[in-house]
């Protein structure tokens, strides 16, 4: 089964003459790339051409009859305004009619969409900020959060590249949110160059396919790329990273021992995995716990977490079933020395042997560690933006992690190095708006911008309160930061818990991380598009 890609292409008037030239003279460039590729690695690839101009359509669906594809892109003629959101729904149902995962050397490989657009997207009533946020809901129906609920075979990354007068923040976004790729040519005559990486990319996977580590490292990729004379500068060789990973289907990896993935289910409803976990309200196992903080290590079923305590003991627990609650959430991160090593609930940041982009949400970002695997060679982590990933931690000689401890001087032991690390988040949404952790900040704040309050949903994505909402909660968070207030948020009743940084369902009991944030205006309009168009879909 040949692997899918679908080329979403800008026809619209703007492109008019030497842009439709070099766009076509790109996408043969991509056909004879792969054509090239099916024969030197037998990997057949369907490539499908889409466009959304004068209207959105599939001009040719997906086919490894390129000769079908060149005349298509022949045909495609500039005019109309740029109507993407309705070019991604024609992307999304060819999937889904015709698209499917390919498998080489028994790895999968996804389908990946590749946008190129010169403008900014409209709708019947042209350039307006509806069209912009419709075009964000489109993005996460391909995203790990919202293919299931549209019948994709898996999450589907999608490559952007614009020029022109696009929108740079916004298919930024729509980048990090389907763990694609985001470019900006400053020439038109760049295309070639960028969708010549793209068939190497592909080439690259069949090349190393029964090869993890290369597969993962970004070292290999370069050198790949280096061999072939293609100079690639860093931050595209991070985003054709960042891409392949997420073509390489997470939980492949994960069983791989590789840098990504999704080892078990993550149930709506439950604490996220690495959540730290005391007895509760419904508690009634005796000392099981030690009397000790413990570690949600696995989602075993709906209302049910597996927790690991820190003197080791591990048990299932009620976090729902049977309409218990036999745990809280609490704000106690795991402090270990380097002598003991790490251990479930310890926070990490990436480390000497690093290769994988950036899955952690990029440098500085801290994650949990939820699982050490048998033998303690390989850890399971969860980044603030609720990747999650297997990590070495001395397999192969190799450590992707070091410890993240305000306490404790830097020190090395068995390879683990601790490293002193301010645990507090890097509050710079939208960048981060996919990825950052619930910590407790300054009243005062950062200097400059906008306050911006917001939750975390069961997909790990930052939900923002209403304006009313934050001006109620700024109130009081400005009297006393270890408050807790009561606020209606749809059909329930929560009690926000400043102390934790946590909001609590009053009925269920459930609990979510909260946040706050002070953004710039341009960073709080692309917030609020995010979540509106969350509303959308």
């Amino acid at each position: 089964m040949p692997l899918d890609t679908v080329l979403l292409l800008d026809t619209s008037g703007s492109m008019a003459g030497r842009g439709m030239r070099e766009l076509q003279r790109a996408c043969k460039v991509f056909l004879d790339g792969v054509q090239e590729t099916a024969r030197q690695s037998n990997l057949k690839e369907n490539v499908a051409v889409v466009e959304f101009g004068a209207k959105a359509r599939v001009v040719q669906a997906l086919t490894n009859d390129y000769s079908k594809c060149r005349r298509a892109i022949d045909s495609l003629k500039p005019g109309g305004r740029t109507p993407m959101f309705d070019g991604l729904m024609e992307s999304l149902k060819e999937i889904i009619t015709n698209g499917g995962v390919v498998r080489v050397c028994g790895r999968p490989l996804t389908p990946r969409v590749i946008l190129m657009t010169d403008g900014l997207p409209t709708d019947e009533n042209g350039e307006t900020p509806e069209a912009r946020l419709k075009v964000i809901a489109a993005a996460k129906a391909f995203s790990p959060s919202g293919w299931r609920e549209c019948g994709l075979p898996h999450p589907v990354p999608i490559a952007c590249v614009g020029c022109g007068d696009c929108d740079p923040s916004m298919l930024d976004a729509m980048a990090k949110m389907t763990n694609g790729m985001f470019v900006i040519v400053e020439n038109i005559d760049e295309l070639s160059s960028f969708f010549r990486r793209q068939v190497l990319l592909i080439r690259f996977a069949a090349k190393f396919a029964a090869d993890v580590d290369q597969l993962r490292s970004r070292m290999a990729l370069l050198a790949f790329f280096r061999e072939l004379g293609e100079a690639v500068e860093d931050a595209e060789l991070d985003g054709l990273m960042q891409l392949l990973l997420a073509m390489l289907c997470l939980e492949a990896l994960a069983e791989a021992g590789g840098g990504s993935g999704g080892d078990d289910p993550c149930i709506d409803g439950l604490p996220q995995h690495g959540s730290r976990v005391r007895r509760g309200r419904d508690w009634k196992w005796g000392n099981q716990d030690g009397g000790t903080c413990g570690t949600v290590i696995k989602h075993d079923r709906r209302g049910v977490v597996q927790v690991q305590w820190d003197n080791g003991h591990e048990n299932h627990y009620r976090q729902g079933a049977e309409g218990a609650q036999d745990l809280k959430i609490v704000d106690e991160p795991r402090v270990v020395t380097a002598i003991a090593g790490v251990k479930p609930g310890c926070m990490v940041v990436r480390g000497r042997d690093w290769q994988w982009s950036n899955q952690d949400g990029g440098p500085g970002k801290v994650g949990v560690v939820y699982r050490v695997e048998p033998g303690g060679k390989s850890v399971r982590v969860r980044w603030p933006s609720g990747t999650r990933g297997l990590y070495r931690n001395g397999k192969d000689g190799k450590y992707d992690l070091e410890l993240a401890n305000q306490s404790l001087p830097p020190q090395r032991t068995a390879g683990l190095t601790t490293t002193s690390y301010n645990i507090q988040p890097q509050l710079s949404p939208p960048k981060a708006l996919i990825g950052s952790s619930s910590q407790r900040p300054s009243p005062q704040g950062n200097a400059g911008g906008k306050y911006c309050w917001q939750w975390q949903d069961s997909q790990s994505q930052w939900r923002m309160y209403t304006e009313e909402q934050v001006q109620q909660l700024e109130a009081i968070y400005g009297r006393n930061s270890n408050a807790v207030c009561k606020m209606r948020l749809g059909k329930f009743d929560y009690h926000i818990n400043f102390g934790t940084m946590q909001q609590v369902n009053t009925e269920t009991q459930a609990t979510r991380p909260i946040r706050r944030a002070r953004l710039s205006q341009e960073d709080y309009d692309l917030a609020l598009a995010i979540e509106k168009s969350l509303q959308i879909l």
